[in-house]
C-alpha cells in the first residue's frame, strides 16, 4: 500500500495524448532509471532525437531522490509516459515498462546509455527485411572514463552464449512486444538477467534473432555487469544453467569456460581503458 501511496506518474498518456504519428512501425522505447539525474537527460535526448518517426517513450524510475523527478517533469510534454515508484531491481522495472508498451517493437536504453540518431530506423529497416525475426539487435560503442571509446561487436556465437556470458548486446536489442508474452525478464537475478533471457531465447529459437552490421547504441562502462567479480559471476551462471534445465554438463562445462575466460576479459577491460588510448595514432 506505501508503494501505491508513494507512486508518482507523468507524461502525455496522463494527459490523454496519444503517441506520435508518421510512417513505419510503432516503437517504444522504455529507460530504466534509478538516481540517474547525472546522465538521463542525454538519453531522453537521444530518443527524441531519432530519426524514427512513431516512438512511444516510456520511463520507469525506482523512486529516486537526487533530481531525476525534476528531469522528468520537465519533460513531461514529450515523454508518453513515466512512472516513479519502489521496485524490486532493474528486471523487474524493465517487466513493467514492457506492461505499459503498445508498440510493436520494443527497445531499452538505460539512463547512462544512450542511441545514435539512426539507431531505431536501422533496426526496423532490419525487421523490415526479416519478417521471422522476434529480436533484432546490432553493435554498441563502449565508451571508457577515459574518455575514450571502442565498438563491440556482437560474438554470434551459441557456445559463448550458453557457457560464458552476454555475448551479444542487450543495449541494441529490438524485440517485437508480442514476443515478451509469455517471456519475462527473470526478477531474481540482479545482474544477469539479460543474458537469461536472451539464452532462453537463443535455445528456444536462434533463427529468430537477426544482426544488423551498426552500432545501435552507446554504452558507458561502470555498471554492475562490467565489475562483477568471478565468484558473482560463478553464482549467477550456475542459476541461469539451473532455471533453464540445462543439465549438469552445461553447468560444468560453463563453469570452466568462466574461470578461463574471466581474467583474459578483464585484461582486455583495462587494456582497452588504459593502455589502448597510450598507442600512437597511425
Amino acid at each position: 500500500m506505501a508503494e501505491l501511496t508513494n507512486m508518482q506518474q507523468g507524461g502525455k498518456r496522463t494527459k490523454g495524448i496519444p503517441p506520435s504519428d508518421g510512417a513505419g512501425p510503432l516503437v517504444s522505447i522504455i529507460t530504466v532509471v534509478y538516481n540517474g539525474a547525472a546522465t538521463l537527460e542525454r538519453t531522453i535526448q537521444s530518443v527524441l532525437e531519432q530519426t524514427h518517426q512513431r516512438i512511444q517513450y516510456i520511463i520507469m524510475d525506482g523512486g529516486s531522490t537526487d533530481g531525476t523527478l525534476d528531469i522528468l517533469r520537465r519533460y513531461d510534454d514529450r515523454i508518453d509516459f513515466w512512472q516513479s515508484a519502489k521496485d524490486k531491481g532493474i528486471y523487474d522495472a524493465m517487466n513493467k515498462g514492457i506492461a505499459e508498451c503498445s508498440g510493436e517493437w520494443v527497445g531499452m536504453i538505460n539512463a547512462d546509455d544512450w542511441y545514435p540518431a539512426d539507431a531505431v530506423s536501422r533496426a526496423m529497416d532490419g525487421a523490415q527485411a526479416h519478417a521471422s525475426a522476434n529480436i533484432v539487435h546490432g553493435d554498441i560503442l563502449i565508451h571508457y572514463p577515459n574518455g575514450t571509446s571502442k565498438v563491440k561487436h556482437a560474438k554470434l556465437n551459441g557456445f559463448l552464449l550458453k557457457h560464458w556470458e552476454m555475448v551479444l548486446n542487450h543495449p541494441s536489442f529490438f524485440v517485437r512486444r508480442s514476443y515478451y508474452d509469455g517471456h519475462p525478464f527473470n526478477a531474481a537475478f540482479r545482474v544477469g538477467g539479460d543474458h537469461h533471457w536472451t539464452l532462453r531465447a537463443w535455445t528456444e529459437n536462434e533463427h529468430m534473432f537477426h544482426y544488423v552490421p551498426f552500432v545501435l547504441a552507446h554504452f558507458s562502462v561502470g555498471g554492475a555487469s562490467a565489475t562483477i567479480p568471478l565468484s558473482k559471476a560463478m553464482r549467477e551462471g550456475d542459476a541461469i544453467s539451473r532455471d533453464l534445465g540445462l543439465g549438469p554438463w552445461h553447468l560444468w562445462m560453463s563453469r570452466i569456460v568462466r574461470v578461463a575466460l574471466h581474467f583474459p576479459a578483464k585484461a582486455k577491460l583495462w587494456f582497452n581503458q588504459f593502455l589502448a588510448p597510450l598507442a600512437p595514432k597511425q
